[in-house]
């Protein structure tokens, strides 16, 4: 039997999973979704950005014909970059899920399934991200990563068809 001495990547994305769970939980229960709708905004953001960022880093493109940085940024960099400066800046800044109410909360289920798609949706978002090349030879490494990479359609609408089946915020619950 050999002793693998280096961690692997299941290892890593397990901590994830835990601390970003963890992390959930000690959230405002609502600022869960808030914080679902924030990476789908990053998705999007990311998507619709990263091409002309890329070629603004590349120096092809240039604001008001003058102003162009050159530099070796990776598309998956400036992609990553972009989804989490926004999934954070949505998250933080939005003013949404500050409501002192305990109507709309999430059950304690609720919680912990939208704390672990709201970490699924994160991995999927950033291995989207990722060289065909580079995310296929982690998907072969790593048992976890094959999940959220060999299923990448349905790890992005999961968090959508359990926020319609929960009702989201909008349902008003008894105390």
């Amino acid at each position: 039997m050999q002793v693998q001495a280096v961690p692997s990547w299941d290892l890593f994305l397990a901590i994830f999973f835990v601390v970003s769970i963890g992390y959930s939980f000690v959230l405002q229960r609502d600022k869960v979704v808030v914080t679902l709708l924030a990476i789908y905004a990053g998705i999007v953001m990311a998507q619709v950005l990263g091409a002309p960022l890329q070629q603004f880093f590349q120096g092809d493109k240039t604001i008001g014909d003058q102003l162009f940085i050159k530099a070796n940024a990776s598309p998956f960099t400036v992609s990553a970059g972009i989804f989490l400066l926004t999934t954070v800046l949505v998250s933080v800044r939005s003013g949404m899920g500050r409501g002192g109410s305990t109507k709309g909360s999430l059950t304690l289920f609720e919680l912990a399934i939208f704390s672990f798609l709201n970490s699924a949706l994160i991995l999927t978002a950033v291995f989207s991200f990722m060289d065909p090349a580079a995310r296929d030879q982690f998907a072969a490494t790593s048992k976890i990563a094959r999940i959220f990479i060999n299923r990448e359609a349905w790890w992005f609408i999961a968090p959508l068809i359990a926020l319609i089946a929960t009702g989201g915020l909008g349902k008003s619950r008894s105390d």
